[in-house]
C-alpha cells in the first residue's frame, strides 16, 4: 500500500500486529518507506494503537490513513499514534 503526503509518496508495510487489553485493542507496527533514488530509501518506524473494532471496519481505513499522513508530514524519525480511543 502507498500513501501520498506533502513530503512525497511513502510505502506502508505492516510488520507486526498484536492484541492488547484482552483483544479490545491492537498494536500495529508499521514501516513507512520513501524511495530517494534507485538505490536509496528513507525508512521510519511507526506503532499505532487501534481499537480492534475500528481496525476491522473498512469505513475507518481512510481515517487511519489520514492520521498516518499527518504523522509523516508533521514529524521526523520514528513514532507512535494512539487511535485506540478515536
Amino acid at each position: 500500500m502507498g500513501i501520498e503526503t506533502a513530503k512525497g509518496h511513502w510505502g506502508i508495510f505492516v510488520e507486526h500486529v498484536a492484541e492488547t487489553q484482552g483483544g479490545r485493542n491492537l498494536l500495529v507496527k508499521i514501516i513507512v518507506e520513501q524511495s530517494i533514488d534507485d538505490e536509496h530509501f528513507r525508512m521510519r518506524n511507526l506503532e499505532i494503537a487501534l481499537n480492534a473494532k475500528d481496525a476491522r471496519d473498512p469505513d475507518r481505513a481512510s481515517d487511519i490513513a489520514k492520521r498516518i499522513v499527518l504523522w509523516i508530514e508533521t514529524t521526523d524519525g520514528d513514532g507512535f499514534i494512539d487511535c485506540s480511543n478515536s
